[in-house]
């Protein structure tokens, strides 16, 4: 023991005498010298000192250039420290850092980006003590200043194991990552030569709009978004578990708050064979704080298009579920939501998609084939009894009832809007049940005009407050960038009404061409006579305009002519 306690006085007491005795400064050239072999062009403008706790060196005012000129930078101060033990199992040859104490002060970085302008990171401040790897975990901190002043700071406890110059294991603990106003915290620990990975992630609320305009400053073609509400996107969290091995499987479950609103994520992975499951599903999400400004219909797949990217890059099989209670966007309300999307190669089929709406149901199925140049697809959709009068309730001048089936059939292909547009081609058809139009009685209008046209009193009758028509049916064809609808047809008690459509899917302009023809001498049992001169005529409409606009109509000028200038009027 006494020589033991010798042999230990005797290195404190040589390590004293050489930090005091022998001045660092005379090592400049030779670390300079070592540095240019190294690749780096080194000048040290300030002192080298030593230092006792722990035993090490420190440097003032460091400067560096990388011999390929990628990299530049400088220091205020740069400490190096190296613990006894260290020595020890150094002379042993056991694997180990020579450092246990790394410190910069004040650093700049310039860096040069392949075929860009360089880049600079100022205020760079590292601490790291008990600096090892044998696993045990020693605390780091990082703070530094990013291009565009963003700020970025790091604390945490750090364990490092290595095997055969490898790293085998890694431990991140008590993570706190500061990105200006966005802060993450968590923990990681990976083992078996990194393959096995274990961990979790959350954040405290964040300004996701003011991160946007953070991202523009590095992307200038970034648009971002302009919410209706003031406060949408300004409080959103994430707290994410993962497990995950590199050749096994693998899960991920996120909670995503957007505002209030929860989203569960769920990501399984199975890599032996190449399958990769999403499940996407929350209570209810309402949409409609996030509307753009621009327009009360715009996009708002910011939300949730991330989602599919993991099926874009995908290697193998995929599949993404889709599953909300209930969905609010606008007046429109869709609840009981299900949809199921598969992916291969490049081919994704919507195999289901599933909602109640409108006192009513959607079910619709698609395909889309990204293997070639250019990018096909298919669609298939049936809605069954929408209530009208509700899908209708919010609409100005629009005011019909009813129950509205349709089914659609139709193909395309393109990369771009127009260009899908004009590459549609299908069919379908349509019908509404019992349907009305609201607020006036057609078969009222029509017998006035007949009175007033045929010089006698208007009738005195009781009329229904709406119009009340026979099921309407009629056949769609979509065709180069038009709508068409043809072979309508209904009834307004005794008088037969038919006809075609075209609406324009670029310009939302419609052309409607309806007949009406009196079948019998009355409009009604219990409406009024009809003058023979139109008795099984046929009484052709125009309708002409754009969706939203208020909707007009007027009869054929040429037959109002003849029927004026009839003398049987």
């Amino acid at each position: 023991m006494i020589g033991l306690l010798s042999f230990i006085l005797l290195i404190a007491l040589g390590i004293f005498v050489v930090t005091f005795v022998i001045d660092p400064n005379r090592f400049k050239s030779d670390i300079e010298s070592i540095a240019t072999n190294a690749g780096v062009e080194l000048s040290i403008d300030g002192d080298l000192a030593w230092q006792l706790f722990p035993l090490g060196i420190s440097i003032e005012k460091v400067n560096f250039v990388l011999s390929d000129q990628s990299m530049a930078g400088s220091a205020d101060q740069l400490s190096l420290g190296v613990d006894i033990s260290t020595l020890f199992s150094l002379l042993s040859q056991r694997t180990q850092f020579p450092l246990n104490q790394f410190l910069i002060a004040n650093g700049r970085v310039l860096y040069a980006l392949p075929n860009s302008l360089p880049v600079q990171f100022s205020q760079i401040n590292i601490s790291i003590n008990d600096l090892n790897s044998t696993g045990k975990k020693f605390p780091i901190s990082l703070s530094l200043v990013t291009p565009k002043g963003i700020k970025v700071s790091l604390d945490s406890e750090i364990g490092i194991k290595f095997s055969d110059q490898k790293m085998t294991d890694l431990s991140i603990a008590d993570l706190q990552l500061n990105v200006n106003k966005l802060s993450i915290n968590g923990y990681f620990d990976a083992s078996n030569n990194l393959t096995k990975m274990q961990g979790q992630i959350n954040s405290e609320a964040f300004d996701l709009i003011q991160q946007f305009k953070l991202a523009k400053r590095f992307v200038p073609d970034l648009i971002v978004p302009k919410m209706a509400d003031a406060n949408a996107l300004k409080n959103i969290s994430f707290d994410s578990f993962f497990d995950i091995e590199v050749d096994g499987l693998s899960k991920i479950q996120t909670t995503l708050l957007i505002d209030g609103q929860a989203i569960d994520i769920d990501v399984d992975i199975d890599q032996p064979q190449y399958k990769l499951n999403t499940v996407v599903s929350g209570k209810t999400l309402n949409l409609n704080a996030y509307q753009t400004k621009a327009t009360s219909n715009s996009n708002n797949s910011i939300l949730l298009a991330p989602l599919a990217i993991p099926m874009a890059v995908w290697h193998g099989q995929s599949q993404f579920e889709l599953n909300f209670m209930g969905i609010e966007l606008g007046d429109i309300k869709l609840s009981n939501l299900y949809a199921n999307l598969f992916g291969n190669q490049n081919i994704f089929r919507l195999t289901s998609l599933n909602g109640d709406i409108f006192d009513g149901h959607l079910n619709a199925t698609a395909s889309l084939n990204l293997q070639g140049a250019i990018p096909t697809f298919s669609f298939k959709s049936s809605i069954r009894n929408i209530d009208l009068s509700a899908a209708t309730e919010s609409m100005d001048r629009v005011n019909i009832g009813g129950r509205f089936n349709l089914e659609t059939d139709f193909k395309g292909s393109g990369d771009t809007a127009e260009s899908i547009l004009q590459s549609l081609d299908g069919s379908g058809s349509i019908t509404i049940d019992e349907p009305t139009y609201k607020g006036i009685n057609l078969e009222q209008t029509l017998c006035n005009a007949a009175a007033i046209f045929g010089g006698k009193p208007i009738p005195k009758t009781t009329w229904p407050e709406h119009t009340a028509l026979d099921d309407l049916t009629g056949k769609l064809r979509f065709k180069k960038n038009r709508l068409l609808i043809s072979e309508y047809q209904t009834k307004l008690a005794n008088i037969d009404i038919y006809g075609n459509a075209k609406l324009n899917l670029s310009t939302l302009r419609y052309e409607l061409n309806t007949t009406a023809l009196a079948a019998q001498s009355r409009s009604s049992a219990n409406g009024c006579k009809i003058n023979p001169m139109i008795v099984k005529r046929k009484i052709p409409f125009r309708c002409k305009g754009a969706l939203g606009d208020k909707f007009k109509c007027k009869p054929d000028n040429n037959l109002i002519q003849t029927l004026l200038l009839s003398p049987k009027l």
